[in-house]
């Protein structure tokens, strides 16, 4: 199987990448009680959301279906949901029905807002195991960066003022290579057609098992120790175009997933798929009658936490 560390380096060599985000959005949420809101809305467990720690999560409906899923980052009193774009006013009338019980305020910020990708291959100092769960923040004058992932590439969110002009843009054309950190969020026309485990969330500490009750929990939870679903988000890449939006298939010509989002470098081409069977239970994955290679992902698949 291609190593990640080979596509990366071969692709970044010493070059870092900075590019501005422009299908995410913010929504802020402020006031006395607004971590206690959020903490009975979302899969992550807000009691561990500081200034210098942030979180991945997901709001699901009753039916434990992602309506959005997000990075959370506190900046000063305030929780910053960044999330894509199309999805911040969705999210926002969602979580007014259950604001009103709370002194807590929602504000859509993307005009104020901007968010960078920042891409290194180097990587950054490995975590305890205590922080393992965690994102790091780390917080200076008007920009607070917000590490996504360290391996197999370390991947920053630099999130700043809209008129902010000390963060200079620099080999965009590789930003694609972000898609290999495996940690997805849905766009609007995704959202509450997805549960957040065929997101791989239960391994990349965007659910808590142990916070306890939060609109979803049931059957997020269910899914997790008694459901038979085998669904996951895997990595494929391939050479040249091919018609994304038909089914990938297994060498008997069986429908085994579909792409869930794809990118391009050149002629090369990466794809987050979501699987509907084991990895290993199939020989050879073709799409569009070409065949497609599984990549590593970059972190275990853990079953329960």
């Amino acid at each position: 199987m291609t190593s990640l560390y080979d596509i990366i380096h071969s692709t970044l060599q010493t070059q870092d990448v900075v590019m501005k985000q422009q299908d995410i959005g913010v929504l802020r949420v402020s006031g006395l009680d607004a971590k206690k809101f959020l903490q009975g809305q979302t899969t992550c467990d807000l009691n561990k959301l500081s200034q210098t720690n942030g979180l991945y999560g997901a709001i699901c409906s009753i039916k434990g279906r992602i309506i959005s899923n997000f990075y959370l980052v506190q900046r000063n009193d305030d929780v910053l949901m960044l999330m894509t774009k199309d999805l911040v006013e969705k999210t926002l009338l969602h979580l007014k029905k259950y604001a009103v019980f709370f002194k807590a305020e929602l504000i859509n910020e993307q005009d104020n807002y901007a968010v960078y990708t920042k891409l290194s291959a180097k990587s950054a100092e490995v975590l305890a195991p205590e922080q393992a769960t965690l994102f790091t923040v780390d917080q200076k004058n008007d920009i607070a960066t917000l590490t996504i992932s360290h391996e197999p590439l370390l991947v920053q969110w630099l999130i700043s003022s809209q008129d902010n002009t000390a963060i200079a843009e620099k080999n965009q054309d590789l930003a694609p290579l972000a898609i290999l950190n495996a940690r997805p969020l849905i766009n609007l026309e995704q959202s509450e057609t997805i549960l957040p485990q065929w997101l791989n969330m239960q391994s990349t500490a965007g659910i808590s098992f142990t916070k306890g009750c939060y609109t979803g929990q049931e059957i997020v939870a269910r899914m997790q120790y008694k459901g038979k679903s085998k669904k996951q988000l895997a990595l494929v890449t391939w050479q040249g175009h091919i018609d994304t939006t038909k089914d990938i298939v297994d060498e008997q010509g069986k429908s085994v997933g579909q792409v869930f989002s794809s990118t391009q470098i050149k002629d090369t081409y990466y794809a987050q798929i979501i699987l509907n069977v084991e990895p290993n239970e199939v020989e050879q994955l073709l799409l569009d009658n070409k065949e497609i290679i599984l990549l590593p992902l970059p972190y275990a698949l853990d079953s329960k936490k």
